[in-house]
């Protein structure tokens, strides 16, 4: 089997459990040398999943993984991320950034520690990491950076509103407008800096999923309904994957959603292990941009 990512150096971040911890073991099967980093380094933790646990699965794998704990709010701890990527294996190919803070709830009860930790890690942190990245990047002849978005970064429609309307309750119960609007804010930052970092051969793009992952932090989140769509988390690793080894001159600026993008570049949704296809996979809904 081909190695998609033999020798490339990836960050991911948020992968002690649920889409980065996924996302690390798609790559580490194709080949690349990941660094992972999350708060949980040690299982034990309120929500299933710890670095260890990702790094130990990958390594049982045959995987290259090093894990760094740090706290993503925390410039220091950014930079003490990529130090330790450079340290272990002198330069970045791939930047994922997955890590994300979702304080789901009315507008109006949003507090000031929500606002700096929603805003700081959704949206300064991708943009810190990724300038300590670009260089490395550059001194390698390109790379690529993908940003993890979130179907809330759509507008919601205007007035009149109904209220038995699934979006209209969304809204007024465990509302996504905070968390959606940081999303929408790195989207805009991402298709803007496609066109900055084009010629330097770096590729940057956005993900969502469709609808929905069962992945441990969502379901904690309370923020999925009784009628959500969900997909595979292999999903989002696979569409990763080809956001992440694309030709960066094409695959670039891009506002994307895993199934959509893999049905449009006609790619089959894989195992984390990578050898064999995921059976089963649901075809996406179409859903108003």
């Amino acid at each position: 089997m081909s190695l998609m990512l033999k020798d490339k150096v990836a960050i991911i971040t948020g992968a002690s459990r649920g889409i980065g911890a996924a996302i690390a073991a798609r790559f580490a099967a194709e080949g690349a040398k990941v660094v992972i980093t999350a708060r949980t380094s040690e299982p034990g933790g309120r929500l299933p999943g710890s670095l260890k646990e990702t790094a130990e699965r990958i390594h049982a794998q045959g995987g290259e993984c090093i894990y760094v704990t740090g706290d993503l709010a925390q410039a220091d701890d950014r930079e003490r991320i990529m130090a330790a990527a450079l340290e272990k294996w002198g330069g970045v190919d791939i930047l994922v950034n997955n890590a994300a803070f979702a304080k789901f709830g009315p507008t109006l009860q949003q507090q000031a520690k929500h606002l700096d930790l929603s805003l700081g890690i959704n949206f300064v942190a991708p943009l810190h990491l990724s300038q300590l990245a670009v260089p490395s990047m550059t001194e390698r002849g390109g790379g690529w950076i993908l940003n993890l978005s979130s179907d809330t970064s759509r507008k919601a429609e205007p007035g009149p509103y109904q209220e038995d309307d699934r979006s209209y309750r969304f809204h007024n119960t465990t509302s996504p407008s905070l968390y959606g609007a940081t999303k929408a804010a790195l989207e805009r930052l991402t298709t803007g800096w496609a066109m900055e970092l084009a010629s330097q051969s770096i590729a940057i793009n956005t993900l969502a999923p469709v609808e929905a992952v069962a992945s441990e932090g969502a379901l904690d989140s309370g923020s999925i309904d009784d009628v959500a769509f969900f997909e595979p988390i292999e999903a989002m690793a696979e569409a990763a994957l080809a956001l992440c080894s694309g030709p960066r001159a094409t695959l670039t600026g891009r506002i994307t959603y895993s199934l959509h993008l893999l049905e449009e570049l006609g790619i089959k949704v894989r195992t984390l292990d990578g050898t064999s296809e995921l059976e089963n996979v649901p075809a996406a809904p179409q859903k108003n941009k």
